[in-house]
Formats: structure tokens, C-alpha cells, sequence
């Protein structure tokens, strides 16, 4: 881990944002086979937790992220960048704490798990950090972000064994996505 950091304090802050999207994509393929999961172990699953919608979703996702990191970086201002992309970065970090959760709660692997917690969660809280240390975001910036990671945690614990709202919603968009194509 600490070569991982030694290489990244040289890496610039918006190339940092990039190599997060790339691992977000990476997470996004780890969890291809995740509505296997949600309906062995949620009750009162609905009707559009499909695979194709969740492949779907993770297609869309991932076009999200891109486009995302994309409008916070193209300004090429670094101060713009940290506002405009750390909230998505604190999201995906509380959808990270969703699948640590899940692995605890229904004592298996969640799909998504390997990366939220080697890559997510520490390339995150890194971007973070750097954002602040370089001055780019102020600490209460930062100290704001920590509600967008806890709401969907929040959610998850709060569900239990029921499937969040956030989850089936992104189910619902997938279904609307796939009758549209």
C-alpha cells in the first residue's frame, strides 16, 4: 500500500479523479452478476431487479462517472474539479460501506466488496485528503461530503434484509432505460 501512495503523491489532483473513475468502473464490472445477490437475500424484491436491468444501470453508471469527472476536470481549474467531483466521490464511498455492510449483514460475499474496500474507499479518502492538503476544497467542504457517504450507508442498515429505495430506484431507471433502446 505504501508504493500505492508513493506513486500517487506524485500523480496530480484531476489525474487522481480520473484514476478513480477507472476504479469505479472496475467496481462496477465486479458487481455484473450482483442481482443474483439482492434476490437470494432481500425480501419483496421487485419485478425489475433483473440482470439486464443491473447491466443496464452499470452501463449507465459508468457513462455517469465519465462524463462527471469529465465537466469537473475540462475547465482545467483544480479548485472546480474538487467541487464538482468530490460529491461524487463521496457517494460512491457510501455505496462502498453499503457492500462492507452487506458482507457483514448476510455473512457472504457481496459482489463489489474486493474493490469498494482496496480500491474505493482508499482512492477516495485519498482524493479527498489531497483536495484539501492542496487547498483546492476547504476541510468544511470536506466535512459536508461526509453526509452524502453516510446517506446510503445510512439506508442500507437502516433496510436490513429489505432492499433500499436508492437500489430499487436504479433498478426502475435501468427498466425504463432497456424499454427505450
Amino acid at each position: 500500500m505504501n508504493i500505492l501512495l508513493d506513486i500517487l503523491k506524485n500523480v496530480d489532483f484531476v489525474h487522481v479523479l480520473w484514476i478513480f473513475v477507472i476504479a469505479f468502473v472496475i467496481h462496477e464490472v465486479e458487481e455484473w452478476n450482483i442481482t443474483e445477490f439482492e434476490r437470494r437475500n432481500f425480501v419483496n424484491v421487485p419485478a425489475t431487479v433483473t440482470k439486464p436491468n443491473a447491466l443496464i444501470w452499470i452501463g449507465f453508471v459508468c457513462t455517469l462517472a465519465f462524463m462527471w469527472c469529465a465537466a469537473a476536470t475540462l475547465p482545467g481549474n483544480p479548485v472546480i474539479a474538487a467541487y464538482v467531483f468530490l460529491p461524487a466521490i463521496a457517494l460512491v464511498i457510501g455505496n462502498a460501506f453499503q457492500h462492507i455492510f452487506w458482507t457483514y449483514y448476510f455473512k457472504q460475499y457481496a459482489p463489489g466488496i474486493v474493490t469498494a474496500v482496496f480500491l474505493l474507499i482508499p482512492l477516495g479518502s485519498y482524493a479527498v485528503v489531497k483536495a484539501v492538503q492542496q487547498g483546492y476544497a476547504p476541510l468544511w467542504y470536506a466535512a459536508v461530503l461526509i453526509v452524502l457517504i453516510a446517506v446510503p450507508f445510512t439506508h442500507a442498515v437502516r433496510a436490513g434484509n429489505k432492499m433500499t429505495t436508492m437500489i430499487q430506484g436504479i433498478y426502475n431507471l435501468g427498466d425504463w432505460i432497456s424499454k427505450r433502446l
